[in-house]
């Protein structure tokens, strides 16, 4: 049985395709311990622990341009977009 004291780390591995962020900020606001805005006002990941993997995906998935790539650190596959 796991301790519920540890924290897991999630699977989802998320990053950033810079020259497709138009700053609209939808990952920042979903999960703004993953992700905040830099001084060009383009997301950036902060911590890979931040939310949790389902809070990735949502962010992920709220990116007009489809900047934000999820991988399965598991299996390697991307996750999103797919």
């Amino acid at each position: 049985m796991a301790d519920p004291q540890v924290k897991q780390i999630g699977k989802y591995k998320v990053e950033v395709i810079r020259e497709k962020c138009i700053s609209a900020a939808s990952c920042v606001v979903i999960a703004p311990g993953v992700f905040d805005l830099d001084a060009e006002q383009i997301a950036r990941v902060i911590s890979q622990d931040g939310n949790d993997d389902e809070t990735k995906l949502l962010a992920a998935q709220s990116c007009p341009t489809m900047a934000v790539i999820v991988t399965d650190t598991e299996s390697g596959k991307q996750v999103w977009p797919l």
